[in-house]
């Protein structure tokens, strides 16, 4: 509002705030200096006639003379302010007294008076020890009202008041007179500034009637007025001559060209020596991220396997911290290695077909506990219209995917993540696939909407950051997205989330070409009644579209007391439903309570009941089997995982068997006797000879180790393997040679011993130089579960058909 007003009133008001608010401190102190004075003359006064009235009285306390006693107290009549006094014996006995006469009836000295000075809301108060030739006789206690004291107040408050008025008004009628001095030359100045802006006329000049620091003003605002002239008639005289100076520079330049010549070639050899200097250090950094993943092999694998071991509280936090720093170094040293590849041009993609939906879901799995930790619906939706099998590099494009929802966890604290597919276009043997994955997170201002892009750059970019990260992830997901054919851009807005989109150029490959996994017949599923419970409507229509595609009947409810009235519906219409599919997570009623209640009703307890959770916790699959819950599996669910659940669930429970829980543990346990691999492992670092070992042990496999190539031929000599996993590095024969002799001798023999090179190397040219010694794969340390589980199911796979063919 005072922004408002004009320079004139600013000012009065200005003159008149500031002698206001010195008029009130200055009337504040002087009170409360003379109320403060006032006060202790009263104090000293009462303390003189209970002074008095002590050396009068005490002959009276030491005769006990009472009569004599109140003949002294009533000498303190001739001061009407003083309500009481009194005489008390030695052990504080009331001895005597005097009342004031508009107090009788209505005041009884106090019984054991408190010495000194007491003050309080209407009264002051003195107490004393009375002495007689120095022994104390007892005490007198003398009571003033305050009358007099609040008196002064009124009176100096009023006072006071009127005087600052009286100030406040001749303030105010001088300020009316000298406010026009000062708020003069201001106008003037205004009204110049407002004709030159107007009419473009520079010549004008502001009047130069004041002195001082408004004097000034109006002077350096002269001079700015005469330089801008000055210069505006240097640019007409500029543009006037224009023409002719073009010329004359003209021939200026022919006389330069072959100058300009040799500084191109000394700035393209600048250039190439920069873009030499820039491989080095990509290939500097290659290697060094080399040297650091081996020993970081050991630490990750090793800590995964003891966190799978019995341990006390306090371990396995020590060991989880283990984990989670391990894995934020992994993620660190794979953005420096892929960025330094991209630098450097030295990045290739695969063309491989495989299981687009089944590879996505894995994928999603491996983010479910960090969705779950935060509180965060994880979920997955591919449009029927994507092809099932594609061909293309499924790594680099699942580590695009990894990259954008590992972000999207990491700025949501609540509401849910989701990865969206659908075909953009469709040309023969080719499609366009459209990629988003939304949040409801933060959100990114539109001024870092471009930036974040770029090479070590992020939207938060505070000295505090919250959120980490190296600033690579994004730039390396665009690089890739580009080498496969797409493009990737944002939608975003504050507070209410964010979109990446990317869109990347696949093969349609042949659906034979891939198995999906084993499953039961589609008659055993077909028509059956399934009623799903979720309140996230994405994960609903999720489920429906997988039931949908095996033929089931299913119906979805969003919560537990609409599940509980549709079963009771169901039941009374003689169509009760098989299977239940319930989230554990809901607002109200959760999973456990829905099963409790399913349990108290026995006529709703012939359906078997699947519990799909974001993430498992301990003590869940224990109170899973005690509700007599069928399944436990974690979400995002892949249609294969549930697939095979429901089959095993509902083919139990045909069988009238007992029906063990189902977990994602036990999905992967069950496999056919034949899918027990006989694995040499060549392997010269104890550490990862002890991990790859329990990594192989634990999923069912025999591994036989052997310390360098030479060992590996030895034992190879003696037996035969399904597979070998060779390191490429070990002392007297390595990998790439042991291998060529493997191959040099089944040139005689026939036969084809499979063998998966392993390293620590990822460079360009690594994979080539393995594949070109005879090696049939690549795994890359630190070795990654997901990444060895599809090696290892694919020989699993041949050693079964190569039985069934027998």
């Amino acid at each position: 509002m005072v922004k408002n007003l004009s320079l004139v009133r600013s000012l009065l008001l200005f003159s008149m705030f500031t002698s206001g608010i010195g008029l009130v401190l200055f009337c504040a102190g002087f009170l409360i200096y003379d109320l403060h004075e006032f006060r202790e003359k009263k104090v000293n006064d009462l303390k003189s006639t209970a002074d008095l009235l002590s050396s009068n009285g005490n002959s009276a306390l030491a005769f006990n003379d009472s009569s004599l006693g109140n003949q002294v107290l009533e000498a303190v009549r001739v001061q009407p302010g003083i309500r009481t006094a009194a005489l008390y014996q030695i052990d504080d006995r009331l001895f005597a007294w005097y009342l004031r006469r508009d107090l009788t009836g209505h005041y009884v000295p106090p019984q054991q008076p408190p010495l000194g000075v007491v003050w309080s809301p209407d009264s002051l108060s003195f107490a004393e020890t009375v002495f007689l030739e120095g022994k104390p006789v007892g005490t007198i206690y003398v009571e003033n009202d305050l009358t007099d004291v609040r008196a002064r107040k009124v009176y100096f408050a009023s006072t006071l008041g009127v005087m600052a008025l009286g100030c406040l008004l001749v303030v105010y009628l001088l300020s009316l007179r000298l406010r026009q001095t000062i708020a003069r030359p201001i106008y003037d100045l205004a009204g110049i500034a407002r004709q030159v802006a107007s009419g473009g006329d520079y010549s004008l000049r502001a009047p130069q009637s004041a002195s001082g620091e408004l004097g000034q003003l109006s002077a350096d605002f002269n001079h700015m007025l005469a330089e801008i002239e000055r210069r505006d008639a240097e640019l007409v005289n500029a543009h006037n001559t224009l023409e002719q100076r073009v010329a004359d520079r003209t021939k200026d330049l022919e006389l330069e060209i072959g100058e300009r010549q040799q500084a191109e070639r000394s700035l393209l050899e600048a250039k190439d020596a920069a873009e030499a200097a820039n491989r080095a250090k990509s290939e500097f950094l290659a290697n060094m991220s080399h040297e650091i993943r081996t020993p970081l092999n050991g630490v990750m694998g090793m800590t995964d396997l003891a966190l799978e071991t019995e341990l006390n509280g306090e371990q396995r936090e020590y060991l989880e911290t283990v984990k989670v720093s391990a894995d934020s170094l992994l993620t660190v040293i794979n953005d420096i290695l892929d960025f330094s590849k991209i630098e450097a041009g030295r990045i290739d993609l695969e063309a491989i077909d495989f299981n687009l939906r089944d590879r996505l879901e894995a994928t999603l799995k491996t983010l479910a506990l960090r969705a779950d930790e935060k509180g965060l619906e994880l979920l997955c939706e591919i449009g029927p219209e994507v092809p099932e099998v594609v061909n293309g590099d499924c790594s680099r494009l699942c580590q695009v995917v990894v990259n954008l929802v590992g972000n999207a966890i990491k700025f949501t604290s609540e509401g849910e993540v989701a990865l969206h597919v659908q075909t953009d276009a469709q040309d023969g043997s080719h499609c366009i696939l459209h990629f988003t994955v939304s949040d409801t997170g933060i959100g990114i201002p539109p001024e870092k909407q471009k930036i974040v892009f770029e090479p070590f750059t992020q939207a938060d970019t505070s000295t505090t950051r919250r959120y980490g990260g190296t600033g690579l992830g994004l730039t390396i997901s665009t690089r890739l997205v580009g080498v496969m054919g797409g493009k990737i851009w944002l939608d975003s807005e504050v507070a209410r989330g964010t979109q990446f989109h990317f869109t990347a150029r696949v093969g349609i490959a042949d659906v034979k070409a891939i198995e999906v996994g084993s499953v039961a017949p589609p008659e055993f599923l077909r028509g059956l009644k399934v009623l799903i419970v979720d309140d996230n409507p994405t994960n609903r229509r999720i489920l429906e579209g997988m039931l949908r595609r095996w033929e089931m009947k299913s119906t979805s409810v969003i919560g537990g007391e609409e599940a509980l009235a549709e079963l009771s519906m169901a039941r009374g219409t003689g169509q009760p439903y098989a299977l239940i599919l319930t989230d554990m997570h809901m607002p109200l009623m959760d999973g456990f309570s829905l099963v409790e209640r399913i349990r108290e009703r026995p006529e709703l307890s012939t359906a078997t009941i699947m519990m799909l959770t974001s993430a498992g916790h301990r003590g869940d699959a224990a109170r899973c089997q005690e509700l007599g819950v069928a399944a436990y599996l974690l979400k995002p669910i892949r249609q294969s995982e549930l697939r095979e659940a429901v089959a095993r669930v509902l083919g139990a429970k045909e069988q009238k068997g007992a029906i063990p829980l189902v977990t994602r543990y036990s999905l992967q346990d069950a496999r056919d006797p034949l899918g027990c691999l006989r694995v040499l492992l060549a392997e010269d670092n104890p550490v990862n000879q002890l991990l790859a070992t329990r990594l192989l042990e634990k999923r069912g496999h025999r591994v036989v180790v052997a310390a360098n190539g030479r060992e590996a031929l030895a034992a190879l000599e003696n037996e035969s393997y399904d597979l070998v996993l060779m390191d490429i590095q070990m002392p007297e024969i390595d990998g790439i040679e042991a291998t060529r002799a493997i191959r040099e001798k089944e040139r005689t023999n026939g036969n084809h011993q499979p063998v998966i090179a392993l390293t620590a190397h990822a460079m360009k040219g690594d994979q080539e130089r393995c594949l070109n010694a005879g090696m049939d794969g690549y795994l890359s340390k630190p070795i990654r579960p997901q990444e060895l589980d599809e090696i290892l199911d694919k020989y699993v796979a041949r050693r079964i058909e190569s039985a069934k063919a027998i």
